[in-house]
């Protein structure tokens, strides 16, 4: 199938499809006899497209999604391998939860205190006492 259809099949723009490409998510395809420089693109890709595009939606970066398509591809992903990868996902996520959380409730502070100094005088960035 051509970039295009393949496009339509998996929601990704074909320029998301050549950088998977580029950077070696998917396989590079075979060119069509007699057609160019046209891809043919492998029904398999599409599959694979779908599940780059459920890790990416759990939270997986492109790295860590590389990690399970060759672990998948060379057969050692197993249930017990997937569970140990999605804990450490999790408990990665909980640790981005919590620092997002402190690093919002340092701001709501910040919030506060700029409510009580409330005037119509210009202030500069250093009176605010963000936490770097």
């Amino acid at each position: 199938m051509l970039i295009g259809q393949l496009s339509k099949l998996t929601g990704f723009s074909r320029d998301t499809i050549r950088y998977y490409e580029k950077i070696g998510l998917i396989e590079m395809p075979k060119k069509r006899g007699g057609q160019g420089s046209y891809k043919d693109y492998p029904e398999e890709i599409v599959e694979r497209l779908r599940a780059i595009r459920k890790y990416k939606e759990l939270g997986f970066t492109l790295e860590e999604i590389r990690e399970l398509l060759v672990l998948a591809s060379i057969q050692v992903l197993d249930v017990s391998k997937l569970i140990q990868v999605v804990e450490l996902k999790i408990t990665g996520m909980d640790a981005e939860i919590e620092r997002l959380h402190e690093a919002r409730m340092q701001l709501a502070r910040e919030h506060q205190l700029l409510l009580r100094k409330k005037t119509s005088r210009v202030i500069s960035v250093p009176e605010m006492k963000m936490a770097a």
